[in-house]
């Protein structure tokens, strides 16, 4: 794999984001309402076509965001969709959900997706996510 590491800085638009080959682990920190989604998310969906030729036995990804606009959700369900190949292969996929204590509508956002793939999510109350 040409990158093995990948990180885009957090704006007050889009989150940041830490892909990591050697770790198989991807890390979304932030508030994702990207002024050009595809644009912001065909970066990411280049490296995890590039990690799913070879994954790691255990994937781990940690969510920690504390806003998705619509076009984001279409984005995160595309990258869960992709991971979800790899529980087909037998490997593992750990989905860490964090929110924020009371905040309810990312938790439930968290079981939407967990209710559409084989995913293994484990949902995280904290007081920040950052």
């Amino acid at each position: 794999m040409s990158t093995k590491r990948f990180h885009i800085d957090r704006t007050e638009t889009s989150p940041q984001i830490d892909l990591d080959l050697d770790q198989g682990v991807l890390e979304f920190i932030g508030r994702s309402l990207p002024h050009n989604s595809e644009q912001f998310y065909s970066r990411v969906y280049h490296w995890l076509e590039e990690y799913l030729m070879e994954p790691r036995t255990e994937t781990t990804v940690n969510m920690r965001l504390d806003y998705l606009d619509t076009s984001s959700s279409k984005h995160l369900y595309n990258i869960f969709q992709q991971l979800d190949a790899v529980t087909e292969r037998g490997q593992h996929v750990q989905v860490n959900w964090h929110y924020e204590t009371g905040d309810e509508e990312m938790a439930e956002t968290g079981k939407d997706y967990e209710s559409l793939f084989k995913l293994d999510f484990q949902f995280i109350e904290v007081e920040e996510l950052f």
